[in-house]
């Protein structure tokens, strides 16, 4: 195959990505797994990433569809689709991507002393065109997008944690 021919056939293929980020959230087990498993609930303690979800209300379980509006530092902003594919509750919520991104997302949570372990295995190609185009020359910014918007959200849910816990004491 010749070096054109090639790079043509690249331009088809999302850039794919695989992001692992690991919180300690000062909550129970049962909490974190309620919380993190409500993307609905994503802009109301998590608006400078997740400013936009609609769809379907409750508990994680397979068929639950959020469209989600997501940005970081970066001037655009991603829509898609996150669908619940399993749960395991306490401990994992499956979900698949469809729209700008595409792919899969995957939250696993442990008891630790004090609260909980939350991963997110967030492995998503990108479809949105000018993301997909800059992704070759611009992608350490975009890991940087990522990390910039995890690290808000982890600041929010341990705001929100303390939020819990000092209403839970003066009751």
């Amino acid at each position: 195959m010749n070096r054109r021919a090639r790079l043509r056939e690249d331009e088809d293929v999302a850039p794919e990505y695989r992001f692992v980020d690991e919180w300690f959230v000062p909550l129970p087990i049962e909490e974190a797994y309620e919380i993190l498993g409500d993307p609905l609930r994503y802009p109301d303690w998590w608006p400078q990433a997740f400013p936009q979800a609609t769809g379907d209300q409750g508990p994680p379980k397979p068929g639950n569809r959020v469209d989600v509006v997501s940005r970081g530092f970066l001037p655009y902003r991603l829509y898609w689709t996150l669908t619940c594919v399993s749960v395991n509750r306490p401990t994992t919520i499956d979900a698949e991507m469809t729209g700008d991104f595409v792919g899969t997302s995957a939250w696993r949570f442990t008891e630790v002393d004090g609260g909980t372990r939350a991963v997110l295995d967030f492995r998503p190609a990108v479809a949105k065109p000018l993301v997909r185009n800059l992704s070759p020359l611009l992608r350490p910014l975009f890991r940087a997008n990522h990390r910039w918007a995890m690290a808000r959200g982890e600041e929010a849910i341990r705001r929100l944690a303390l939020e819990s816990r000092a209403s839970t004491s003066s009751t």
